[in-house]
């Protein structure tokens, strides 16, 4: 909301305003006050190269003191920093004297006479401030102020008013996540899905963090959010889902829109970040890569195992694990169990027989009883 000071002023036409600037020297503020008057009726549609001149003269007029004049212009330049993107608001504000300059009334919320509270100009610059950042991200020293990077899981639609609205979930590496507007992306609705996006955010009034501004980011997935190799167990063709298992036996599905450039196969491994929203059951994959066999083996973690039933026609052992058990979140591995060998060649399976020792990849996974038993998802 704009100080009403600043907002009861008598228009200026673009001759008096050249006329003014030339002389202003000699009146200094009577010149700062038609600067503003001109850019608050003429901004939108003036330009950026306008704007920043106009704001440019005034910068070598002002004084860096408390006045209303200079609140009045802190408040228009917030306006052009969301005008125009080439406006280097940072600057402005070192000329401008913030924050040292702003007056007791620019710290505190106005109220409308709708009743309804406002920021207050402090605000709305610190707001405007790291909006620019989030977008001028090289002018960042570390890490932006109230910027988080959050991958985009999900795009879905819901139902309002007779309209439907794409909307997306956003998660955070501390698995906070956030709901936006597919319209705030600086991207087509069907780019979104995994890709990484810098967040700006802010509270509503009802205390509720809201999405607020978001540019792509440059970070990659796995720069923020940490690597695991896991083990292809499914792909759903018809939902378009990568079922992935990790060495915690927990299951991940990935979206397969999501990583069209990677040739993912069943009985395969992959790097990936797991994507885990807080309170939420369903946990989300993000592969980054895939893993030969011998190097997915290793890094999944491998159980040595004595045979003590081979059956050759219908393919199948039972075994013993000779190695610790790993504990894992979602139950415990039994000791013993039965495994297929029907993806072994030939000649590999002839070979295990009672008494024999192989090597196991194993996780935990739901039955048909609803219950989780251990599975063997590779033997060698």
């Amino acid at each position: 909301m704009t100080n009403t000071s600043c907002s009861t002023s008598p228009l200026v036409t673009w001759d008096e305003l050249l006329e003014s600037i030339s002389t202003g020297a000699a009146h200094p503020d009577e010149t700062n006050w038609k600067i503003f008057r001109y850019l608050q009726s003429n901004y939108k549609t003036m330009g950026s190269q306008i704007a920043r001149t106009l704001l440019a003269a005034y910068i070598k007029l002002h004084v860096k003191r408390e006045s209303l004049i200079n609140s009045c212009m802190l408040g228009m330049a917030v306006k052009i920093s969301e005008m125009y993107a080439d406006f280097n608001f940072p600057n402005f504000l070192k000329a401008w004297g913030y924050d040292n300059c702003l007056r007791a009334g620019d710290l505190r919320r106005q109220t409308g006479k709708d009743g309804r509270q406002y920021l207050s100009l402090k605000e709305r610059v610190d707001q405007a401030l790291r909006s620019y950042m989030l977008h001028h991200p090289e002018e960042c020293d570390g890490e932006c102020d109230g910027v988080v990077s959050m991958y985009a899981a999900k795009v879905f639609e819901k139902e309002s008013n007779g309209r439907k609205h794409r909307y997306v979930k956003l998660v955070a590496k501390d698995g906070s996540g956030l709901i936006a507007d597919s319209h705030q992306f600086p991207c087509r609705p069907w780019e979104i899905c995994g890709r990484m996006f810098d967040v700006l955010t802010r509270v509503s009034r009802q205390g509720n963090e809201r999405v607020s501004d978001i540019a792509a980011s440059k970070h990659r997935v796995d720069d923020v959010f940490a690597v695991e190799v896991g083990f292809v167990d499914f792909i759903d063709e018809l939902h378009g889902h990568i079922h992935v298992f990790d060495s915690q036996s927990r299951h991940f599905v990935a979206d397969k829109v999501a990583h069209p450039a990677l040739a993912i196969s069943v009985d395969s491994y992959v790097r990936f970040c797991p994507i885990i929203v807080n309170g939420d059951h369903f946990k989300l994959a993000a592969i980054v890569g895939t893993v030969d066999k011998y190097e997915g083996r290793k890094a999944f973690g491998i159980y040595e195992a004595r045979v003590e039933y081979a059956n050759r026609d219908d393919q199948y052992i039972r075994y013993t694990i000779d190695s610790p058990i790993r504990q894992t979140p979602e139950g415990e591995i039994a000791k013993s169990g039965f495994a297929s060998t029907a993806m072994l060649p030939e000649g590999e399976r002839r070979g295990i027989v009672q008494g024999s020792h192989v090597r196991l990849v194993l996780f935990l996974k739901r039955g048909k009883d609803g219950v989780k038993h251990n599975y063997v998802a590779d033997i060698f």
